[in-house]
């Protein structure tokens, strides 16, 4: 494999990936998949059989056939740093997702870019009925709403809750501050990140909180504030972890190095946690007349609900 120093397109690359990555108006996440589909471009274009024209220039590199070798690369696998369990083509919404990061590096780099026809996007799964949306919640309010109750499940009762009255995202509901919520928890400021092709401004929209997602949020809470006393510094973060957990990095002596409990919860952990409980509810509710098994996915319940918030702005 020939090295990557040196290589004008990646030189250039890299001066259009910072200039976008630098911008008030770049998501967080938007960011990180541009970072992403970067790194997977300096991959491919120093693999063997890659065309050595590509690398004179971005405008060279973003020409039709060696964008079409990446995506091709990108699809079977090929570009991945770390190895995965089954199947590991990419999925159409990843390889959507490429090409949008695509157009954004080369506006930033004020060169064209030629992409093949887009994948039509696969058709969006069921979303939760509202007979499963009542029976989850009535699960969540038994195993939560009782003293001594697991904090995860009084975490997970509040946050379905400001699921369902808001429709937010689960990185939306990660950056929740408690700021965001009214003095008498009576609405909730929730900050939309428009997943489009290209960079477009947020909107900030102030949601009305039905009266049971109050009295969860009030109840967790409560159970929160034990949950940070370990926590050094001002906690911000409305939704934290309620035990332990890896940080990914070792100590001095080589052991693993734990965040405490109290520690913003990311959207990783948040879909850990509901996809746990869900398998949880299914299994209870097995033989309950009309149940129908709950999808593992956020995303399906998010889906079920068409929020209409009191007030809604951009910047």
């Amino acid at each position: 494999m020939t090295s990557s120093s040196r290589i004008t397109a990646l030189e250039q690359l890299d001066r259009a990936l910072l200039s976008v990555t630098s911008r008030d108006e770049t998501s967080a996440a938007r960011a990180r998949q541009l970072r992403w589909v970067a790194g997977e471009l300096r991959r491919a274009i120093v693999r063997e059989g890659f065309p050595t024209e590509a690398r004179a220039s971005l405008a060279d590199f973003f020409a039709a056939e060696p964008v079409s070798i990446y995506l091709d690369l990108a699809k079977r696998g090929d570009l991945r740093t770390r190895a995965t369990s089954g199947n590991a083509t990419s999925t159409v919404a990843s390889i959507r997702v490429r090409m949008d990061c695509l157009e954004i590096l080369a506006r930033a780099g004020k060169v064209p870019v030629f992409l093949p026809e887009r994948p039509a996007m696969q058709e969006l799964k069921k979303p939760v009925g509202a007979r499963q949306r009542s029976l989850l919640q009535g699960w969540l309010e038994a195993t939560a709403d009782r003293p001594g109750a697991d904090p995860g499940r009084v975490r997970l009762f509040a946050l379905v809750g400001v699921v369902l009255d808001t429709g937010a995202r689960a990185g939306e509901l990660c950056a929740l501050k408690l700021a965001d919520l009214g003095p008498d928890l009576d609405t909730v400021t929730v900050v939309r990140k428009p997943q489009a092709r290209s960079v477009a401004p947020p909107t900030t929209e102030v949601h009305e909180l039905s009266g049971p997602t109050r009295a969860a949020l009030q109840h967790w809470l409560d159970v929160r504030e034990e949950l940070i006393r370990e926590v050094q510094g001002t906690a911000k973060s409305l939704w934290v972890s309620v035990r332990g957990n890896h940080a990914g990095v070792l100590d001095a002596d080589g052991h693993a190095r734990l965040r405490p409990a109290g520690m913003p919860l990311m959207p990783r952990g948040l879909a850990r946690a509901y996809t746990r409980t869900v398998v949880q509810v299914n299994a209870d509710m097995v033989g309950h007349p009309g149940w129908e098994p709950l999808p593992y996915r956020l995303e399906q319940l998010r889906r079920a609900v068409e929020p209409h918030p009191a007030e809604s702005h951009s910047p």
